[in-house]
């Protein structure tokens, strides 16, 4: 005889195994699939005794927290990497949307353009052209928001050679760590342009600093050329100028680790310098904290004036703060087209009068010095100098 096997699990014989019973939640929040000993009462049940009571389910809403670089993209709940073309801050918590994206914002317009994982403004981009580098045949890198120049000659035009970014220790040596500046212009967060002339040395107006963008800072050491950089509030704290003991203490980051904009904790960095009367070369650098602000709305709106006003102010603080941010510059910087230096080669010059008029080289595009006086012969009126190309020499 066959012997016959009966399941007797709950699945197979059709039906779910009931939930262990508890007792009623003090809170009033049943979970799922629960049993709860002797819980239809009126107590429970919002006094109902008889009749219908109902069940309104309720739900906490999830905040989702978003790093700098990361956004919320909408249907969705999973943070994602801040995509080309935008920039996230990471604003810390945002909720579920299904329509819209929670976190990410577009480039300002001109500066399309960001690699992904952008997480600032000062992060967006155009495209260069051969106009954003004096002397250039071509170009790469990109031009920042924030007036920050980033393009980079690759080939020059005749009487050109590529040089590459100054340094720190260059641009300190040109402008010195003692030196005040003649005057300093920003624009503002709201997009308004105005001069610190405090020492009332007259208005020379936003062409002359040549700034375009908010947040955006120059400051003008007269001969030793003019500074420009940005400023930028950030939740990320440190030393600042009025905290630090020297400008080694003073704390200095890149853009990705000052996290989120907004913020108490306003910073400063380099973005080009301009030799007086010479080209614009762009700058690397790092931000350096300069001050914390009692609330984040007093750091929006004070602090890229406080980066001018420092940079340009010969206080012990200021120059404290000043070298250090110097110091973060990189020669790393996009290359430039410097002007060739040619050596000139005169004929018939007196040797009593030579080189007191430093006629000896000239720089390309730019002034010739003859010499003081010419050789003089008998029977011979001095017609003047003119240039010719040396003849090359042939090998056997």
């Amino acid at each position: 005889m066959k012997q016959k096997i009966f399941l007797t699990s709950a699945i197979a014989m059709g039906f779910v195994a009931p939930a262990f019973a508890e007792t009623f939640p003090s809170d009033g929040y049943m979970k799922e699939n629960k049993t709860y000993d002797n819980a239809a009462t009126a107590d429970n049940m919002d006094s109902v005794y008889e009749g219908t009571v109902n069940a309104v389910a309720e739900y906490n809403i999830v905040d989702y927290i978003l790093s700098a670089g990361q956004y919320l993209p909408a249907d969705s709940e999973t943070p994602t990497t801040c995509p080309a073309g935008s920039f996230c801050s990471g604003i810390g918590e945002v909720q579920y949307n299904e329509t819209s994206a929670q976190g990410i914002e577009t480039c300002p317009s001109g500066y399309a353009l960001s690699a992904e994982g952008a997480s600032s403004q000062n992060e967006c981009y155009r495209a260069c052209t051969t106009s954003d580098v004096e002397h250039s045949t071509g170009v790469s890198g990109g031009y920042y928001y924030g007036n920050n120049n980033q393009c980079g000659a690759t080939g020059c035009v005749n009487g050109w050679h590529l040089k590459t970014g100054i340094s720190g220790s260059e641009l300190s040596s040109i402008i010195g760590n003692t030196t005040v500046g003649t005057n300093s212009a920003y624009i503002s967060g709201t997009g308004t342009f105005k001069e610190s002339n405090y020492d009332d040395l007259g208005t020379k107006g936003q062409t002359y600093y040549g700034l375009t963008d908010k947040n955006t800072w120059a400051v003008d050491y007269g001969d030793k050329g003019m500074l420009f950089g940005q400023g930028r509030c950030s939740t990320v704290g440190g030393l600042g100028k009025y905290n630090a003991s020297s400008s080694a203490d003073i704390t200095t980051r890149t853009t990705s680790e000052l996290g989120s904009e907004g913020g108490q904790y306003c910073y400063c960095n380099l973005t080009g310098y301009t030799p007086d009367g010479g080209n614009l070369q762009s700058l690397l650098s790092s931000w350096a904290l300069l001050e914390f602000s009692d609330m984040a709305i007093d750091c929006a709106n004070l602090c890229i004036s406080r980066c001018s006003d420092t940079m340009r102010s010969a206080s012990s603080t200021s120059l404290m703060f000043r070298a250090a941010l110097f110091t973060t510059v990189t020669s790393d910087a996009p290359a430039m087209c410097e002007a060739n230096t040619i050596t000139i080669n005169w004929d018939d010059v007196d040797p009593e009068y030579a080189g007191q008029n430093n006629e000896g080289t000239a720089t390309y595009g730019s002034d010739v010095r003859t010499p003081v006086k010419a050789n003089t012969y008998k029977g011979k009126t001095f017609k003047g100098w003119r240039f010719s190309k040396p003849t090359t020499t042939q090998l056997p």
